[in-house]
């Protein structure tokens, strides 16, 4: 089976998008609203990753809201 390219219903994803005049990063878990907005990209892809984590889902990066990259993917438990 191949691997998806998109998030999946309950997995984070940081935006990169013009709000105003300003450049944000905008965090939400699909399909739902924005829940955090960043003014640095770092802080939101560091939220998302904290956030994919404790819930055990994918952590996404997207800058049109056409293509996503993957981040990394917390569903697969990591052996030791």
């Amino acid at each position: 089976m191949p691997n998806r390219t998109t998030p999946e219903d309950g997995d984070i994803v940081v935006r990169d998008e013009i709000r105003g005049h300003t450049q944000a990063y905008v965090l939400h878990i699909t399909p739902g609203p924005a829940l955090y907005k960043f003014q640095r990209r770092e802080e939101g892809i560091a939220h998302a990753l904290a956030l994919a984590d404790r819930d055990r889902v994918r952590a996404w990066l997207t800058d049109d809201g056409y293509t996503f990259v993957l981040l990394e993917d917390f569903r697969v438990v990591k052996s030791a």
